[in-house]
């Protein structure tokens, strides 16, 4: 799941040195504990002092190890140098990093360094067709009609996009933070887009929720159909003799070999533990003896 870690700034400007510390920061705290076998996908966005200027992400959504510390922090300083002058001359107050744990290492980190401004619209692929992963009505195609509406007594910006041979109606809510995207015609597909924080939104489309960070579709969760349990008749001749054993093993040479056997006969708790050795035989006897 996406997780944040965000450190206040204390109305500094960002300069490569602060960027630099807040790295090393996030790196000590979060990275260490999982640095030999997971990776995460990272992303960093600053809040400016000045509420109006809002959130601005610094960079796009990265894969890096832990020992792609001092990539990452070049990476982003080149990307610092690149932004508009508003990073060098408005006091931050925050920075958050938004990232998931993924599970093993990644490879081919020199992409980091790679210039991705260029970076075209993104899709994402559903029943067949490709949609943006994007927040802004104008991403779809040509904006025909932009005007307000009211839904159940809620306000709403309407669009109607043309992309093509499709068209869509975009209805914004006042706080800008909930699409609801329907396409006219034959399609017959509607879902609803929801920002949860810049750079990062949530798709309900279908029985599917999907996740995205910094353009890219990082979770889905999907909604199954399951049959409800079935009711089942007492058995007339069930007894109550019956043994609960659980058994606990470790790993040797690929083996699983049990260390610590429990049971429990109705009336008596039994326990067996083997010694230093592992002895099979001993430990199996010795639950027999207390038995």
């Amino acid at each position: 799941m996406i997780k944040l870690q965000t450190y206040s700034i204390n109305k500094l400007l960002l300069t490569n040195e602060v960027l630099e510390a807040n790295i090393t920061n996030f790196w000590n705290d979060i990275f260490t504990s999982i640095k030999d076998s997971k990776h995460l996908m990272l992303m960093v966005k600053v809040e400016f002092n000045e509420g109006e200027l809002g959130y601005r992400t610094l960079g796009d959504l990265r894969r890096v190890n832990y020992s792609d510390k001092e990539l990452f922090v070049e990476y982003l300083q080149n990307r610092l140098g690149l932004l508009t002058e508003s990073y060098s001359v408005q006091p931050i107050s925050k920075i958050t990093f938004s990232y998931i744990i993924k599970e093993g290492l990644t490879i081919d980190n020199r992409r980091l360094l790679q210039d991705l401004s260029d970076k075209s619209l993104t899709t994402h692929r559903f029943n067949n067709l490709n949609l943006p992963i994007t927040m802004n009505p104008s991403d779809y195609g040509t904006v025909l009609i932009d005007n307000y509406i009211q839904i159940n007594g809620e306000s709403y910006h309407r669009y109607i996009v043309e992309s093509g041979t499709r068209s869509y109606i975009i209805d914004i809510n006042s706080d800008n933070n909930v699409n609801k995207v329907r396409i006219q015609g034959a399609a017959d597909l509607s879902w609803v887009d929801t920002k949860i924080s810049e750079g990062i939104f949530m798709i309900n489309i279908g029985k599917s929720i999907i996740y995205f960070m910094g353009g890219e579709k990082v979770l889905r969760k999907k909604l199954l159909s399951a049959k409800p349990f079935r009711k089942v008749l007492t058995d007339a001749t069930l007894n109550n003799n019956f043994i609960i054993m659980d058994i606990e093993t470790i790993k040797i040479n690929n083996q699983l070999t049990p260390y610590l056997i429990c049971a429990y006969n109705g009336t008596d708790y039994i326990t067996s533990y083997a010694d230093k050795t592992l002895d099979q035989k001993a430990l199996f006897a010795l639950l027999l003896i207390n038995w």
